[in-house]
Order: C-alpha cells, then sequence, then structure tokens
C-alpha cells in the first residue's frame, strides 16, 4: 500500500512539474512594504519603474502601479505632495494627494518611499504651465520669472492612494 501511495504521489508531482513547465510564468506580485504607512499604505500590485512611467506614459495612464524611490521634496504647506526621485537622474515623480486626506510630513524628505497611485498623463497649456511653476515656485519660497516659460508642460503624476515611508531602501 505504501508502495502504491508513492508511485501515485510522484506521478502526481511529476504531471504538475510537466505542467508547471508549460505554463506561462505568473507574474509575481509584491508583499506590502515595511515603514511608516499613510492613507492606505501600499498593497501587493507590481512594482513599476519611475522611469519605465516616463518613458510609456501612455500606457500606464489610469493603471494602479506601485512605485519606489527617494523623497526628494515635500509640499511645505499641506503636506499634499511629494517628489520621489527616478531611478534615472534628474528625473522625478510627482505624488498628489487630496488636500488634507494624507498629510505628508516635511521629516520624510531624504527618506525611502514606496508609494501607490493611480497614474495620470498632465497636459497643460502654456497659461496652466505658467500657473503651475508659479504656484510651486512659491511654496518653496522662490523666485520666479513667467517670460523663462516657453512651451507648455506635460508630466507624469502619481494621484496617490498610499505610501508607506522608512529611513532607506
Amino acid at each position: 500500500m505504501r508502495l502504491i501511495m508513492t508511485l501515485v504521489l510522484s506521478a502526481g508531482l511529476a504531471a504538475a512539474a510537466g505542467a508547471a513547465e508549460k505554463a506561462p510564468a505568473a507574474k509575481t506580485r509584491q508583499a506590502p512594504a515595511a515603514g511608516v504607512k499613510y492613507g492606505k499604505g501600499v498593497g501587493a500590485v507590481d512594482t513599476v519603474k519611475i522611469s519605465e512611467l516616463f518613458a510609456k506614459m501612455d500606457k500606464y495612464e489610469g493603471k494602479r502601479v506601485r512605485v519606489e524611490g527617494p523623497v526628494v521634496a515635500v509640499c511645505p504647506k499641506r503636506g499634499c505632495w511629494m517628489r520621489l526621485g527616478s531611478d534615472k537622474q534628474f528625473q522625478d515623480l510627482l505624488f498628489k494627494v487630496q488636500d488634507g486626506q494624507i498629510v505628508l510630513p516635511m521629516s520624510a524628505q531624504g527618506k525611502y518611499a514606496v508609494a501607490e497611485g493611480i497614474v495620470r498623463k498632465v497636459t497643460l497649456t502654456l497659461e496652466q504651465t505658467v500657473a503651475h511653476l508659479k504656484h510651486e515656485a512659491e511654496e518653496r519660497g522662490e523666485p520666479f520669472d513667467e517670460k523663462a516659460v516657453k512651451e507648455p508642460l506635460t508630466f507624469v503624476k502619481l494621484e496617490g492612494l498610499g505610501a508607506v515611508i522608512r529611513e532607506k531602501k
């Protein structure tokens, strides 16, 4: 009896192994990130490189993604946004939350964030670009020259659902 059970089990394992080799690999989902949670935190959705979002804006438009990167700036007024540094030099992603629903602390700057949200491609007119850049400069307390803006802005932002912030990667 023991021999029969062993043979049946071996045959079942061999069949499963063969099926696994023929079946396409399933996408792996990532576990929730460790750290201080803001909003809904982050779930087990796939992580996408920030440079990939910029390179393929249209592909990710409207999709829920998870990104990671160093926090390079935080809204000093209401904590309603942060910028995450990309895996590509001189590139960062705006993570924007609804005012008052999530408050991101200024102390997050210089730390590492894992963030989740909906990708949005934003295309502004020249006038909207001037207003947007002027507003950002005011928030940072920096001077702004409207005449320096020569063309409309198109950028990617993440409508924030949640984030986890920790000391390092």
